[in-house]
């Protein structure tokens, strides 16, 4: 959601921030929308205001054995009327909220105009690509060739684009969570396990409803949703909320199961581990005050640097362009990891800053001096599937095992190889 009373005075940053992105609303539409709202607003007041006015004549008239029939017939027409503007408010109401939630957050000053992702800028690479003295494999056919990978049992028991993991490879899938998450509670970040199952409410005040309402599995007969990312419940939690400010900055890591449809092409050059229906991920969510998001955003990407830095894979920092960013954004950072079976780096993990935009759509503010203020909130978001694939990758040997990266091994049981 956005500042509606600045959008009235000053549309233009919006529209100016929609065209970069490559987004068509039809900002006259929603302009025409908000300003016909207002009117029979203001039109069905006056209507039921003099509507009221006129009724309470009419016992007095009665009262005083007086001829009441034209008033009450002034009331009837009035009564029409009313109905009459109360469609026409609905109808542009609608079309408004329809509207209104499409508009995009303005964006950052630094980020770069561009269609796609291919025209993302790369701030920095860091690491060496790995050597090898054999033609490295896809981490899919090291797994399914060693079973520690089964795709077909588990498209047997649930369709296609899930997967079984096992025996060490589930371990380091858990070692993996288990490190991030450690890791982020040292730095004051507090954990929490969620609900996986949220109400509509909380998809759209995230912004995952409308916008990806085709790629959300919907437990129709609940009107219930499981969630594609736990973004969803840690800046849900705090609807309606005033937040005092020496609570602030609020921070939480958690870990959860999401599930996303995966309709489409995404990533087509990948598989198994990549864009599956059900994944493990952790979630990174602040709430801050407006003058500390900038300074938070850094300090997300400095963590996400770090975590892979641990982890020994080469990766490349990307500032997001224009076109490849999602509404909320008003800034975003990707971290892309390399792969070696492809010779190519690909998206690991991401941050954003949404500033006030989310906050917006849940009502969450903070108090100071007595005033309220809509917090910023920003989130970063890591699913172990990606950087696993990355690990298997980087780190397979010519016989097909998989090094353990040395700051895994403790949380292994000092397992070194699979």
């Amino acid at each position: 959601m956005i500042d509606l009373k600045k959008f009235r005075e000053n549309p233009q940053p919006w529209i100016d921030s929609a065209k970069a992105r490559l987004n068509n609303l039809d900002f006259d539409k929603l302009l025409e929308a908000d300003k016909k709202t207002r009117e029979f607003k203001w039109l069905l007041e006056a209507k039921l205001s003099e509507r009221k006015k006129l009724s309470a004549q009419i016992p007095v008239l009665v009262k005083e054995w007086k001829d009441n029939s034209e008033i009450i017939k002034q009331v009837k027409i009035l009564k029409d009327e009313i109905s009459e503007f109360q469609q026409q408010l609905d109808t542009y109401q609608e079309e408004f909220n329809n509207l209104i939630l499409q508009v995009p957050n303005i964006l950052d000053k630094d980020v770069p105009v561009g269609k796609d992702d291919n025209e993302n800028v790369v701030i920095k690479t860091v690491w060496e690509k790995p050597k090898f003295d054999f033609e490295p494999l896809p981490h899919w056919e090291i797994l399914e060739k060693r079973w520690l990978l089964d795709s077909k049992r588990a498209v047997k028991l649930s369709g296609s684009r899930f997967v079984f993991m096992k025996d060490k490879l589930a371990l380091l899938e858990m070692a993996l969570m288990n490190f991030v998450v450690q890791k982020l509670y040292k730095k004051w970040f507090t954990p929490v396990f969620w609900p996986n199952i949220v109400n509509e409410r909380a998809m759209y005040g995230t912004w995952y409803l409308p916008a990806w309402e085709d790629g959300i599995y919907k437990l129709e007969w609940e009107d219930l949703y499981l969630i594609w990312t736990s973004e969803v419940t840690s800046v849900w939690q705090h609807m309606d909320e005033v937040i005092d400010v020496n609570d602030l900055p609020k921070r939480y890591v958690s870990y959860s199961t999401c599930y996303r449809k995966e309709a489409g092409s995404y990533w087509k050059d990948l598989k198994w581990l990549i864009r599956v229906h059900q994944f493990n991920k952790v979630e990174m969510v602040s709430f801050v005050k407006p003058e500390d998001s900038y300074k938070e955003h850094e300090l997300l990407a400095e963590i996400e640097e770090e975590i892979y830095q641990d982890l020994w894979i080469p990766y490349q920092k990307m500032l997001i362009c224009t076109g490849d960013l999602w509404n909320p954004a008003s800034k975003k950072y990707d971290l892309e990891g390399w792969f070696p079976w492809i010779w190519k780096y690909k998206e690991l993990t991401s941050t954003s800053n949404t500033l006030d935009y989310q906050a917006r759509r849940i009502n969450c503010k903070y108090m100071v001096w007595r005033e309220k203020e809509f917090v910023h909130i920003l989130n970063w978001t890591w699913t172990s599937d990606r950087p696993v694939a990355a690990i298997i990758e980087n780190y397979q040997t010519k016989d097909m095992r998989i090094v353990v990266p040395e700051v895994l091994r403790p949380l292994m049981m000092g397992i070194e190889e699979i």
